[in-house]
């Protein structure tokens, strides 16, 4: 399981019935024994402060944590950490694979405490990945510093000799028939995999003439996903690959927040849709009204907390974005694009 806006949306309503609620924060980089011992140490501290209900709520949570981290150790996984939650009220246990190391965290509350996978998901957007030459294809989920392989295309695009006889001429429509066909498959694959991640952006590696193809198979939804097209040796090592499409993703990242604050400037600008302060912005998602709920990626915790909660409950995004913008600057750092108006009376 990874990070994605249905993922926060889902921890979000969790906090819609009185219940105990487990969240987890594990930085796994210096392997397991460290992190286990942050558990054991934090369920003593937590014992006292718990009655008997909580208590037995709060065994069979990390009774499930046990076996999630089991799971982890025998699949060999090595990222930099895990979040994990459990309301077993509402029949939901899950571990989350990060991105990015996370602070360590055990807490029991009435609501899951979801910043931290909203902060990864806003700076690590998964990008879904094509590479693709005449050697084959290989999809791609990357995220940070992690690119999991979601499927292979090992079909070859022979370079065909001529024979029989073929002319020149005949040679071409067959190559340029296969080649279609190997980009069609890519294409398919792509959005199965895109699909189900919940991709929002993508990017092309390989060979031009048969990113070309598969570009050109893609349904539009796909395309117009597509933020860059970079060439690239698919023998190449991922370390490599990782370095080069680091300030492509970064540039894309910085785009993308100056489009959004432009968009939220102009609506202020015009007594629009949009509102700016903690006030009106928290009325408003609470209201339901707000879209995006916009951050500086500096305001105070708590009230970072509250929002992104009250996001998730109501299908909201939230970004979060470097200081900088005047409006924001000057109402607290909180600000939102709305999804309609309330009319005034």
């Amino acid at each position: 399981m990874h990070v994605t806006e249905e993922l926060l949306h889902k921890l979000s309503r969790l906090a819609e019935n009185d219940r105990t609620i487990l969240s987890v924060y594990l930085d796994t980089r210096r392997g397991w024994e460290p992190a286990e011992k942050f558990i054991e140490s934090e369920s003593r501290r937590l014992a006292p402060a718990l009655d008997a209900e909580e208590e037995e709520y709060f065994d069979a949570s990390i009774s499930f944590l046990t076996d999630y981290i089991n799971g982890k150790k025998s699949a060999g996984f090595d990222g930099p950490g895990i979040a994990f939650f459990a309301d077993l009220g509402a029949d939901f246990a899950g571990g989350i694979e990060l991105t990015v190391p996370p602070e360590l965290m055990l807490a029991v509350d009435d609501e899951a405490h979801i910043l931290p996978l909203a902060l990864e998901l806003d700076e690590y957007e998964p990008v879904g990945i094509i590479m693709a030459d005449a050697s084959g294809a290989r999809i791609f989920i990357a995220a940070g510093q992690i690119l999991e392989d979601e499927d292979s295309l090992k079909t070859k695009i022979h370079h065909l000799s001529k024979v029989g006889g073929w002319s020149q001429m005949r040679y071409q429509r067959r190559r340029d028939k296969q080649v279609k066909h190997f980009a069609g498959e890519v294409a398919a694959a792509a959005d199965s995999v895109f699909h189900q991640a919940h991709i929002g952006r993508i990017l092309m590696a390989g060979r031009e003439q048969i990113l070309n193809e598969v570009k050109n198979e893609l349904s539009k939804q796909w395309q117009d996903a597509v933020i860059a097209v970079v060439k690239w040796d698919l023998d190449a090592g991922e370390d490599e690959f990782i370095a080069k499409i680091a300030p492509v993703l970064e540039r894309a990242e910085r785009e993308q927040e100056q489009e959004l604050l432009g968009r939220f400037t102009a609506e202020i600008r015009r007594n629009g849709l949009a509102v700016a302060g903690v006030e009106k912005t928290l009325a408003a998602a609470k209201l339901g009204q707000a879209d995006t709920i916009i951050l500086e990626n500096d305001i105070d915790g708590d009230l970072a907390g509250e929002l992104t909660s009250l996001a998730g409950t109501t299908s909201a995004y939230v970004e979060f974005v470097p200081p900088g913008n005047d409006i924001l600057a000057a109402n607290d750092g909180v600000g939102a694009i709305l999804r309609y108006k309330i009319r005034q009376d």
